[in-house]
C-alpha cells in the first residue's frame, strides 16, 4: 500500500517510515513573502494606490523598480510612536503560506528566486514523506523582530505549529531548520519555551549561517545602503531603501551586539568619531535619525545567544571575503557617500565570528564550515548538495552523523564533532 495514498496512520506505522522526522522550516531576512491591503487618505505619489485588495509587497521585484519604488516604500516602512513599531496607516499585511511544505521555495512571488527549494525536494522524495505533513514553514514578517507583539505572535504561531506537527507525525518531535536571521529568532523563541515543554516537541535545530552575532552588512544599509550594487540608482534609488531601511525594527535587531563584538571593536570609522557597539546610537544621531537610539533601544538585550539546551547542529561558510568594518577617509562623505569595506572573513554576508557562536555551545553536536563562494557564500549553501545530505542524514536516523570518509579534516571537541573544509574545497 503506498504512503502518499493512505495518509497519516500509514506515516506513523510503516516500516522505514517510523524514522522520518518531520521538519519545520525558519526562513531569514526577505525570504518570507509579505502580503498587503491598502485603505490610505494619502500616497507619496499621484499614480500610488491608495486602496486594493491582497497583493504582494515583498517579494515582487518590479514593485522595487523605477517609479514603483517610491509606492512600495511608503507601504513597506514601518512607523516608530510611543516606543513602539507598526505598519504605516491604512496599510495592512499579512504573511501567506505558514504551515505549507512549499511557501518557501523561492524569495519572490515570480520563483525567479530560489530558497529552500532544493532542501524541501530531497526532503519530500524521502520514504515516508508528505506534503504540508513532514515539511511545513514558517514564514514571518521579518519586519519585526523580538519583543514586538508581531514577533510574539509569531512566536505563538510557531509553538503551535510545532505541537501540531508533532501530533500529525504519530508523536514524532520535530527538527528545526533556519537560515540567516532564522538562527538568532530560533534562539530566541527556544529560550523562551519551558525544558519540557522542548523535551516534548522539538528534536533538534539545525542552524544555516545563522546571524547570531549579527551583520556588517546592515550597519552599511542603516547609513547609505549601497547594498544593492548590482542595480544600477536609475533602477531603485538606494536613499529610498536607506530611508526604509532605517524604520525596519528587524534591522536593529541584526546589528552587531555584544558580547561577539567588544566595545573596542570598531564597526564604522569617520576622521571624527569610531563607531562601536557602545555608541551606535550616537552614530544614529549624528546622521539625523532622531528616532534611531530609541529604535535601537527597543531590541537591547532582546535576542539570545546562550545554549538552547537541545541538540544543535551549525553548518555555515567560511574563507569568503566579508565585510569587518566599514570607513570613511573624507567626514563630508558621512553618511550619504558609500563607506570603504574593510575585509574580514565570513560567508559573504555575515562575519565568521557571528556565524560561530553556535559552535561554543555545549549542546551543539556538529559544527560543519564550507570554504569558499560556491559552497559556503550566505545564500547559495542552501543548494550545497552536502549540507542537504546532512540534513537528510539527521532528519532519518536517530544518532548523530558521523564523518565521511571522504572528510579529510573531521575531529570531535568533547561531544561536538568539527568538520572544516580545506583549501581545495574538499572535505
Amino acid at each position: 500500500v503506498s504512503t502518499q495514498s493512505t495518509g497519516i496512520l500509514v506515516l506513523s506505522f510503516m516500516p522505514g517510515a517510523a524514522a522520518l522526522k518531520p521538519v519545520v522550516l525558519v526562513p531569514g531576512a526577505l525570504a518570507s513573502q509579505i502580503e498587503a491591503k491598502l485603505d490610505k487618505q494619502s500616497a507619496p505619489k499621484w499614480y500610488c494606490s491608495k486602496k486594493s485588495d491582497w497583493f504582494t509587497l515583498w517579494l515582487s521585484i518590479e514593485y522595487i523598480l523605477g517609479p514603483a519604488l517610491n509606492c512600495w516604500a511608503d507601504n513597506f516602512k514601518l512607523e516608530f510612536e510611543d516606543g513602539h513599531f507598526r505598519n504605516t496607516a491604512g496599510v495592512k499585511t499579512r504573511v501567506p503560506g505558514f504551515g505549507k511544505s512549499r511557501t518557501l521555495d523561492y524569495a519572490d512571488n515570480h520563483e525567479l528566486l530560489t530558497y529552500y527549494k532544493s532542501l524541501v525536494d530531497a526532503l519530500l522524495a524521502l520514504e515516508g514523506a508528505k506534503e504540508d505533513v513532514t515539511v511545513r514553514s514558517a514564514p514571518f514578517d521579518y519586519r519585526y523582530s523580538a519583543p514586538s507583539p508581531v514577533n510574539t505572535d509569531f512566536q505563538n504561531r510557531l509553538q503551535e505549529l510545532i505541537e501540531e506537527t508533532v501530533r500529525l507525525n504519530g508523536g514524532r518531535r520535530v527538527v528545526l531548520v533556519s537560515h540567516s536571521l532564522g538562527g538568532p529568532t530560533t534562539a530566541t523563541f527556544l529560550h523562551s519555551r519551558s525544558e519540557q515543554w522542548k523535551r516534548d516537541n522539538v528534536d533538534s535545530w539545525i542552524s544555516i549561517s545563522g546571524v547570531f552575532g549579527g551583520a556588517l552588512k546592515v550597519v552599511k544599509a542603516m547609513v547609505s545602503h549601497g547594498v544593492m550594487d548590482q542595480l544600477p540608482n536609475i533602477l531603485s534609488d538606494r536613499f529610498v531603501h536607506r530611508m526604509v531601511a532605517r524604520t525596519i525594527m528587524g534591522n536593529y535587531f541584526m546589528l552587531p551586539r555584544q558580547p561577539v563584538y567588544r566595545e573596542g571593536d570598531i564597526l564604522l570609522r569617520t576622521p571624527t568619531t569610531n563607531y562601536t557597539v557602545s555608541n551606535l546610537g550616537q552614530m544614529f544621531t549624528d546622521m539625523g535619525v532622531e528616532k534611531g537610539p530609541e529604535m535601537l533601544a527597543t531590541v537591547s538585550n532582546s535576542s539570545f545567544l546562550g545554549d538552547p539546551g537541545l541538540p544543535v547542529y551549525c553548518f555555515n561558510g567560511k574563507d569568503i571575503q566579508t565585510t569587518a568594518s566599514y570607513f570613511y577617509e573624507k567626514q563630508e562623505d558621512f553618511p550619504d557617500e558609500i563607506p570603504t569595506d574593510v575585509w574580514g572573513d565570513g560567508d559573504g554576508t555575515v562575519p565568521r565570528r557571528s556565524l560561530q557562536v553556535c559552535h561554543g555551545w555545549q549542546s551543539t553536536k556538529m559544527v560543519k564550515e564550507y570554504s569558499g563562494e560556491k559552497r559556503g557564500e550566505h545564500g547559495k549553501i542552501l543548494d550545497n548538495a552536502d549540507l542537504i545530505s546532512s540534513i537528510v542524514d539527521i532528519v532519518t536516523s536517530s544518532s548523530t552523523r558521523s564523518c565521511g570518509d571522504n572528510e579529510v579534516v573531521c575531529g570531535v571537541t568533547g561531544q561536538t564533532q568539527v568538520v572544516r573544509e580545506n583549501e581545495t574545497g574538499e572535505l
